[in-house]
């Protein structure tokens, strides 16, 4: 067994770095600071409604196929995935919206009825997009993280253009509907950005949503976290929930020798933190962080979101599975998605 590894949260990267780290020999302990396991993506239940309370669609699904294949598993080992037709509904006032299909040659179609030449520049587009994908999705992504010089590849470098234009800019050369643009622009949300300062490399967005599809999970996004959570703790993971860690410990060679958690000295000789890295330096001494709060409080960061969870006891009529309402007010963009879950329903607001 090699040496003990204490992980910061239990989301999405905390989960999956637990269990490469059980699989390579290590002994790893997961620690939430909340009741359930999920990180950002964990489960709300109260007075008898299920929200999810982070996720609500499931894209980019080669990504957890790569996952679990690499452990001799498959997403389906786990939980049942539906592709959703139509992908969603957008609402751009009470009584005008339009339906996303979930087939490409549909949503061709549905391009071109709102505005006749569309459909040829949306091909161009989300076949740049494809390729952006594959480049993005498939190789880059999975790089170490060490060093800038890792984005530059041969690929990469002969569509140096694309990262001095936007997606706004690549969206409108050519399609001039409003509400297709606003259709085409929105996916980069997930990216804590906005269109005008997004990169126009960033449009695989757009192909996770148009190429690959809208897919859910029966039960809800939260059953994706189970099945992580029952993968690692038969790779030997041990989770512990309503652990809030306060302080990362270090000796005199700075090198780290403990954790405060719920007020107890519990000893480690490794930390892997999944919490955001703001907070994470905030559990070490002042001398040991690699930033000060001056930096911190120089920096813009990424739009978080304003939920507002809410039950309704009877179904609702003439909604798809998922909605969202764009507006524009005061220069924000303003998202509602609606998701129903074991019969109830959920709503959350966003305001990026």
């Amino acid at each position: 067994m090699k040496n003990s590894i204490t992980i910061i949260g239990s989301g999405f990267s905390s989960l999956s770095a637990a269990c490469y780290m059980a699989k390579a020999g290590y002994q790893v302990t997961v620690l939430e600071k909340n009741a359930t396991f999920g990180g950002r993506a964990r489960q709300l239940i109260k007075n008898g409604f299920t929200f999810d309370i982070g996720p609500t669609w499931y894209w980019m699904p080669d990504v957890f196929e790569k996952f679990f294949a690499d452990f001799g598993k498959k997403p389906s080992d786990y939980y049942t995935l539906e592709k959703l037709d139509p992908a969603y509904q957008v609402y751009f006032d009470i009584n005008d919206s339009i339906t996303i299909p979930g087939n490409y040659e549909e949503i061709c179609e549905l391009f071109e009825k709102e505005e006749e030449g569309s459909s040829k520049h949306l091909r161009k587009f989300i076949k740049s997009a494809q390729e952006n994908y594959d480049i993005a999705v498939k190789d880059v992504v999975y790089r170490p993280g060490i060093s800038p010089l890792e984005l530059i590849t041969p690929k990469t470098a002969v569509r140096v253009g694309q990262f001095f234009s936007t997606i706004r800019k690549e969206v409108r050369k050519k399609i001039k509907s409003k509400k297709l643009i606003q259709i085409l622009e929105f996916p980069v949300l997930f990216l804590g950005a906005k269109p005008s300062n997004t990169p126009a490399f960033y449009n695989f967005m757009n192909y996770a949503d148009f190429g690959l599809g809208t897919w859910h999970p029966k039960g809800g996004m939260y059953m994706v976290i189970e099945g992580m959570v029952k993968l690692a703790r038969d790779l030997g993971v041990n989770l512990i929930n309503n652990a809030n860690v306060e302080e990362i410990k270090l000796n005199n060679q700075n090198k780290v020798s403990g954790i405060t958690v719920n007020n107890e000295v519990m000893e480690t000789e490794l930390v892997l933190s999944g919490a955001d890295y703001h907070h994470t330096e905030t559990l070490l001494p002042q001398k040991s962080r690699q930033y000060s709060e001056k930096y911190w409080d120089s920096r813009v960061f990424a739009p978080s979101s304003l939920l507002f969870y809410v039950g309704f006891d009877k179904k609702l009529n003439n909604v798809e599975h998922s909605s969202i309402q764009i507006l524009t007010y005061m220069q924000n963009q303003f998202m509602i998605l609606q998701n129903g879950l074991k019969n109830h329903y959920s709503m959350q607001a966003f305001l990026a």
